[in-house]
Order: C-alpha cells, then sequence, then structure tokens
C-alpha cells in the first residue's frame, strides 16, 4: 500500500491544461467580482445628482456593499469547509449577480442599500475562494505568479466596468450599469467543472475523486486502488476556524488582518472616490471616468511585475517596494494638471495599488494550510473591509469639511506603508520553502 502526498505532487507538477482550466476560471471569477465591485464609484456623481445626496449619505452608500461583504466572508470561508469550495464559489457568483442587478431597480435610499448589502454577501465570497483555488492548484514555483493573475481579474474588471461607463452612463444613465451586472450569472456553469479543493475531498473520503484529479494535475502519476491519500507538512491539520491561530499561526493572522485594513482604507478610501474628487478639481465627467480608467488600467504593468518579484524576492519585500512607488505617486495625484502627466501617473498608481491588492492575496493564500485556507483567506478579506468601510466615510468627512483634495491625497499615500510595514513582520511560511523539488513524489 503506498501513502501519496497529494498537496506534494501538485507542489512539484508542471503547467499543463488542467492548470489552464482553472486559472482561467479563476480569472473569470475575479473580472465580474471587479465589475461588480467597480460599478458603485461610477455612478456615484449621477447618483448624487439625481437623489440629491449629500456625500456624506454617499460615503454610507459605499460602506454598506461592505457591510455584506463582511458579513459574507465570515460565513463564506467555514462553510466552503463543509459544502465544498466549488459549490461555494457558485452560491457566491449567483448571489451577487442577481443582487446586484436588483440595485438598478431601487427606488429610494433604502431599497438600493438593501440590495447592496446583500450583493456584497456573495462579492466578498466569490473572488477569495477562487485565489484560495488557485493557490492549492498551481505548481509551487509560479505559485505567486498564478495567484496574482487571477487578481489581475479584478483589475480588468474594473476597466471593463469604467469602459462601460464611458459608453453608456452619459446617455442611459447610472441604472444601465446595474442592469448589465446580470450577465456573470454563465460564469456559474463554468464553475461547476472546477475540482472540489483536496482537503475537502479527503475529508469525504472520496478516493476515487482524489485518484482523478492527480491524474489530470500529474499525467506522470498512476494511482493504485490500495493507495491512501494525505495532506502533508504545512498543509496538513484540521479545517475549524481556530486552526488560523494554532501552530504559530495566530500572530500572522493578527498582522495579516491589520494590515489589510489598512490596504482597504487606502484602496477603496481612493477608488470609491476617485471620480468625485477629479471633478471637485475641475475635471468633467468623461475625464474624471477616463482618469479612472487609466488608474484602472495599471494592472496590465503591475499584475506580472509584482507577481513575479513575489516568486523571485518575496512577499516581504515585495510589499515594501510597492508601499514606498504609492507613497511618491499618490502624493503627487493632486499637484497635477496636465492631462498626459495626470494619466501617466495614475496608470503607475494603478499598477502598484493592483499589484498591493494581488501580491497581498498570494500572500494570504499561501500562509494558510489547504485544510483551513479558504477560512484563512476569506476571513482575512472579511476584516480588511472593516477598511473599506473607513475608507469611503474618511474621505467623505474630508470633503464634507473642505479639506484641500491635494491634502486628501498626501494623507492617503501613507496608508499603504503602514500596511507594508504590518505584513513585514509576518513569518513567510510560503517563501522561506520555496525551492522547488525535481522528483515526483508518488509514495511516502
Amino acid at each position: 500500500m503506498r501513502t501519496v502526498a497529494v498537496n506534494e505532487i501538485i507542489d512539484q507538477g508542471k503547467f499543463n491544461k488542467f492548470y489552464r482550466n482553472i486559472l482561467f476560471v479563476s480569472m473569470l471569477t475575479a473580472i465580474f467580482d471587479g465589475f461588480d465591485l467597480n460599478v458603485f464609484s461610477l455612478v456615484v456623481p449621477q447618483l448624487m445628482a439625481d437623489w440629491n445626496l449629500s456625500p456624506a449619505q454617499v460615503g454610507l452608500l459605499g460602506s454598506y456593499g461592505f457591510v455584506g461583504m463582511i458579513a459574507g466572508s465570515f460565513v463564506s470561508g467555514p462553510l466552503s469547509e463543509k459544502i465544498g469550495r466549488r459549490s461555494a464559489i457558485m452560491f457566491a457568483t449567483a448571489t451577487y449577480c442577481i443582487f446586484t442587478t436588483a440595485v438598478g431597480f431601487a427606488d429610494n435610499f433604502n431599497q438600493f442599500a438593501f440590495c447592496r448589502v446583500v450583493a456584497g454577501f456573495g462579492l466578498a465570497s466569490a473572488y477569495p475562494l477562487a485565489i484560495a483555488h488557485v493557490s492549492e492548484y498551481s505548481p509551487q514555483a509560479i505559485r505567486s505568479r498564478l495567484c496574482v493573475w487571477v487578481t489581475s481579474g479584478q483589475g480588468a474588471g474594473t476597466l471593463v466596468a469604467t469602459l462601460t461607463g464611458l459608453a453608456l452612463l452619459s446617455t442611459y444613465g447610472w441604472r444601465i450599469m446595474f442592469y448589465v451586472a446580470v450577465i456573470p450569472i454563465i460564469l456559474v456553469i463554468l464553475q461547476y467543472y472546477l475540482p472540489e479543493s483536496m482537503g475537502y475531498l479527503l475529508k469525504k473520503g472520496r478516493k476515487d475523486k482524489v485518484a482523478q484529479v492527480l491524474s489530470q494535475a500529474e499525467p506522470r502519476f498512476v494511482p493504485a486502488p490500495e493507495d491512501e491519500y494525505k495532506l502533508t507538512g504545512f498543509n496538513a491539520g484540521k479545517s475549524d476556524a481556530a486552526a488560523l491561530f494554532r501552530n504559530g499561526l495566530a500572530t500572522n493572522t493578527i498582522l495579516l488582518w491589520v494590515g489589510n485594513i489598512f490596504l482597504y482604507i487606502f484602496t477603496f478610501g481612493v477608488l470609491v472616490w476617485l471620480p468625485k474628487l477629479l471633478t471637485l478639481q475641475g475635471w468633467s465627467l468623461n475625464f474624471s471616468l477616463w482618469f479612472t480608467l487609466t488608474w484602472n488600467a495599471g494592472f496590465i504593468l503591475g499584475i506580472p511585475l509584482w507577481g513575479w518579484s513575489q516568486d523571485k524576492f518575496g512577499g516581504k519585500k515585495t510589499f515594501l517596494i510597492i508601499a514606498f512607488c504609492l507613497l511618491a505617486l499618490v502624493s503627487s495625484l493632486g499637484q497635477l494638471s496636465n492631462v498626459a502627466a495626470l494619466s501617466v501617473v495614475l496608470f503607475f498608481t494603478g499598477a502598484c495599488q493592483h499589484g498591493f491588492m494581488g501580491v497581498a492575496a498570494s500572500y494570504f493564500a499561501q500562509n494558510y494550510p489547504i485544510t483551513c485556507r479558504a477560512t484563512g483567506v476569506t476571513w482575512a478579506f472579511g476584516v480588511g473591509r472593516f477598511g473599506g468601510i473607513i475608507g469611503p466615510i474618511v474621505v467623505g468627512a474630508l470633503i464634507t469639511n473642505n479639506v484641500p483634495i491635494p491634502l486628501d491625497f498626501v494623507f492617503f499615500s501613507v496608508i499603504p506603508l503602514i500596511s507594508a510595514c504590518l505584513f513585514y513582520f509576518t513569518t513567510d511560511h510560503a517563501w522561506k520553502g520555496n525551492d522547488p523539488c525535481t522528483s515526483l513524489p508518488q509514495a511516502k
């Protein structure tokens, strides 16, 4: 009888059709998630005019979506360990598609807020679960790059949303942006064909499915009926939420949570309000949407660059490099009045912001065992999203109190550095063992 270390076979595998299919579906999941996530910021100027909303009220609406995301994050991780990660991703996608579309039919502030909360419940789950899935099903030597590439889907989604806004908003009004959000419902069909998590299959005793998945992941592996399968090393352990605080993970968990709060304060404090901040500086709505587009287009550079950097130098050094770049770039945004110069700076700012978020998501996933990875990633995002609530409210308060826009950008430029410093003091379990082996560990 052989004992097969399933995670080691995947760690040492070669990128093939099996991994490409998982990457493709996961990236689509992130793309549609990014579209829905960015829709609200694009409609803010028209929504304020249509419903006569104050900046404080808009800040609340922006934050309500994060209330649903926080609730969804804390439910979806443990739920996915019970029903399977694939089923959890499908449920999350269907939920946010239906209720984001429903926002377009809202007649008042309360209806809008309710739909945003429920849609946020689904949005909280699909993206981090997709990252957790790719981090499990990817060869170790290129795992960071693949994880960060999945996060590029959110950047691509925000880019698609911005282009859609440029094409439709001025003609059809803000509601059309929510009507088109029903399209991702077809993604559920593709998600159905994802392989289930190894941790879930082993817990359920599905040796036949484990053997089938391993044969697809590594064609050289030939299963035998008497084989026993297990997770080894860092990836072994229990799947309960308390595992996030066992075996030396407690300090990491706390630092990752607090660091992610600051990262979300920066990202959503700036991005939700970026079109409005630019219109307050005298730019037209179309110019503001163009500048938002250039920011989001930065993922084209940032994702491959910072994903490679994480594989090459580790997450902690990469965080610090990105943070110092953002310090210089964001603090200059309020000083630029030339269209070309502002577009270039916003492009590189977006490259760093999307890269930071991508490396963070990859770092979270790789630093939790497979058995509790879904819970670890979704809870890290869930706690971080408290920052998503705080950020828009802070900017709304700054605007209400007539703080000059250049000072707003300077204030927010420091926040990513705080986040990077907190991440730097974690232990990178993925990086210190990142020398890929050449042999195929079929049996123990």
